[in-house]
């Protein structure tokens, strides 16, 4: 195995705690925080099968969540988004919205 990656197996995100982001949704990969019309999305690096979480991948929710950035930024010129920032590599703040 990749060093680096065998290092960072002790610190994988699993799970999150903050609330006063507001009330917790947990979905299969990520943390929603809902305060008002304000959401906060972590990207976890939970790894899951059949509505099982079986382990944590090192930067897998960092990685999943770069490439959702990528793509609502190649897009943002078709369809407004929900995103408002990005403070950290895996968390989204956005705004909720109707599809």
């Amino acid at each position: 195995m990749n060093p680096t990656l065998q290092k960072q197996l002790a610190f994988t995100l699993q799970e999150t705690d903050f609330s006063p982001l507001g009330e917790r949704y947990r979905g299969k990969v990520r943390d929603t925080y809902r305060k008002g019309d304000r959401l906060t999305l972590i990207t976890s690096d939970r790894l899951s099968a059949f509505d099982r979480v079986l382990t944590t991948i090192p930067f897998k929710g960092e990685i999943l969540n770069r490439l959702t950035l990528f793509w609502f930024k190649k897009t943002e010129a078709v369809v407004k988004n929900h995103v408002i920032d990005v403070p950290d590599p895996s968390v989204i703040v956005g705004r909720r919205c109707e599809p």
